[in-house]
């Protein structure tokens, strides 16, 4: 699919197009190190095995994971919006910021496609610190709207299984962390115990649709700390297998 260089959204066609997994991506010609890797491709095919078309959140995941930068073309409305992600800057760019969209936001966003990434990211300022370009955005806003708001409202594959979850230590200052009400409350206590997603669905406020949201927006944002919940039984019980249980009353 060709993708304009501009972040406008653009009509979508009476015909969607299928990505092909199967190519290795095509460099731009404004950014010639821009392609989809290997292993970037492999996880798209994994997700997408007959080309019908990949679920969105569990692409951005990949992206995140593989850390390189992509254009993502998301139906919403009869509607494609692009939207590039830096994940290495901790950025993406877009025609509006999706963390100002209305509460039905990305709800009924689907992903169209997934190229390489035709524009470089912002050139960093002196110090380190990336300049904030019109069209430019805070992953973290992006991260939270799609997670919270967006139309998964399942776990993501990587969190399957018999795990038990822990907020990430010294993230405080995260957007996350100030979410209101219940989510709120369960952040915090994930700060100090680790549970599975049946029991964060089982505190006050919360049912299995708002834990899965909470953890898959602390997943993409690397403040999840995932136990696996057999070897966390192993551990609990040795840690008391030198113990001996007390005698009432002591005879000797």
């Amino acid at each position: 699919m060709d993708a304009s260089a501009e972040p406008v959204p653009r009509p979508l066609p009476e015909r969607g197009l299928a990505w092909d997994w199967s190519r290795t991506g095509e460099s731009s010609s404004g950014w010639s190190e821009s392609v989809l890797s290997e292993a970037m491709l492999d996880e798209l095919r994994r997700l997408d095995p007959d080309g019908a078309g990949a679920e969105l959140t569990e692409v951005f995941a990949v992206c995140l994971r593989q850390r390189g930068p992509a254009l993502l073309s998301i139906v919403l409305d009869g509607w494609v919006w692009p939207i590039t992600l830096y994940p290495e800057q901790g950025l993406y760019r877009a025609p509006i910021d999706w963390s100002k969209a209305p509460p039905a936001g990305l709800a009924r966003a689907r992903l169209l496609d997934c190229e390489p990434a035709t524009l470089a990211p912002p050139p960093p300022r002196k110090g380190g610190r990336w300049s904030m370009p019109p069209c430019h955005y805070r992953m973290d806003s992006l991260i939270w709207t799609l997670a919270l708001q967006g139309p998964r409202s399942s776990l993501l594959g990587a969190l399957a299984g018999p795990l038990r979850f822990r907020l990430a230590t010294g993230v405080d200052d995260a957007p996350g962390w100030r979410l209101p009400g219940a989510l709120g409350s369960a952040l915090a206590r994930l700060r100090d115990t680790t549970a599975t997603l049946a029991e964060i669905a089982r505190w006050p406020g919360m049912d299995v649709l708002r834990a899965s949201r909470l953890l898959n927006g602390l997943y993409l944002s690397s403040r999840l700390i995932i136990v696996d919940a057999r070897q966390w039984r192993i551990d609990e019980r040795a840690a008391w297998s030198d113990t001996v249980p007390s005698r009432w009353p002591y005879r000797t």
